[in-house]
Parts: structure tokens; sequence; C-alpha cells
């Protein structure tokens, strides 16, 4: 099979194997799927068994690791409520893109937000949006991969420059957790340390989403 999974299948079960992963679908009697289990080393285990929606596209991705294709029109990921509800005075979404005036930030910018309307459309694993706009001008971007309540990272406008800060010091619940290393690593930073912001110069959007779903699963466990 494509990507190295092996399957095995019976009459309401596929189960996909992958060195120390494996992914477990069931089935109802109308072919829809019930359910979608993912386990892997050291005991980690996701699944979708309470959710009502998203399971076909959360095994696709699963399956194929693959970022949805660059351009590709998806509706925007939806604000948030309650508490992350949206306030007067912060960003909208078609003002921080403006605010970002570097051709090559901006690119970089509207892939991540691809990403994150992208990551809209499976099931969610917390009560966060997936984007949340802070306060003008100053105010950072926060993402949060499946809407777990501990975002990764966020960004901020520098002189039309987009910037990259990890969130190791901001929530006093994961300041300073060791889930935060491939970030910090990536940005040449310590998450023990200062999380200054950095500029996304030189850095690729979907590698950036990858290490940030890695460090959303490790400080979100």
């Amino acid at each position: 099979m494509e990507s190295g999974w092996h399957v095995q299948s019976t009459d309401h079960t596929d189960e996909f194997t992958r060195a120390d992963v494996a992914i477990t679908a069931h089935y109802s009697e109308s072919d829809e799927i019930d359910s979608v289990v993912k386990r892997g080393p050291n005991g980690d285990h996701e699944d979708m068994e309470g959710r009502t929606s998203g399971k076909l596209g959360l095994l696709r991705f699963w399956l194929s690791g693959r970022a949805p294709t660059a351009g590709k029109v998806l509706p925007p990921a939806r604000l948030g409520t309650g508490s992350f509800a949206q306030k007067p005075g912060d960003w909208t979404r078609e003002e921080f893109i403006n605010a970002v005036e570097d051709p090559n930030d901006r690119a970089f910018l509207l892939r991540l937000l691809e990403l994150a309307d992208a990551n809209d459309e499976l099931p969610t694993a917390g009560p966060a949006p997936r984007i949340f706009f802070g306060k003008r001008p100053g105010g950072a971007v926060f993402l949060y991969h499946f809407g777990r309540r501990h975002p990764p990272y966020k960004f901020s406008v520098k002189n039309g420059n987009l910037m990259i800060a990890g969130c190791w010091t901001r929530f006093p619940k994961v300041e300073g957790d060791p889930g935060f290393a491939d970030l910090a690593s990536m940005l040449n930073l310590d998450e023990k340390k200062s999380a200054k912001a950095v500029s996304v110069a030189g850095l690729d959007p979907d590698d950036v989403w990858e290490v940030g779903e890695t460090v959303s699963r490790a400080i979100n466990g």
C-alpha cells in the first residue's frame, strides 16, 4: 500500500500497520466509518469514536501524512466563542494579512492559514478555535492545532515582516514544557529560556505546521 502501510481487512474493519503504529477503522452495515483509532509507541492513543463527522478526513490525514494542496480553496476556520470570542479592536483575518508587507512572508502566512483552515475541517480535540486573532496592532495570532487547549506558537507583525514565537512562556500550565523542544530547536532557541519572536524568513510553512502538530500533541497530552 502507498506510504508503506500494510492493511488487513474484514467485513467491517480495516487495520493499517506501519512500524510501531496501528490505525483501525470500523465500518457500519452501510460502509460508513463508525470509529477510527490510532495507537502508537509508548501507549500513545488517539481516537474519534465519539465524533459524528470528519472521520474519513482524519483517516486520510493519518494515512497519508500529507497537508492539503497549496491553493486549495477551503472555508475560513471558524472563530472562537466564550473565552475565545473575538473582541472589538482585535485583528481580522484580512487586516492581519494586509499588515504583512513582505511578499515572501505573506506567502508563508497564506499557506499557514490554508493549513489551519484544512485542520478546521477535521474533528476537534479541544475547546479552542483553530485561529485566534489578538488585538491590533501589536497582538499576536495564535494557531491551535485540532483546537487543543494550548497553542504551540503565535505570529505577529513587525515592520511589515511576519514573526513567529513559541508559547512556552505564555501559558503557566505549559511554561518551559519539554514538549516545545522541536519548535525551539527550529527557531534556534531554548524552551527553558526566553520565547522571543524571530522572523519566519528561511522557514517552510509546511515544516512549521508539522512541528507545531508534534508540539501541540506533546504539550496537551
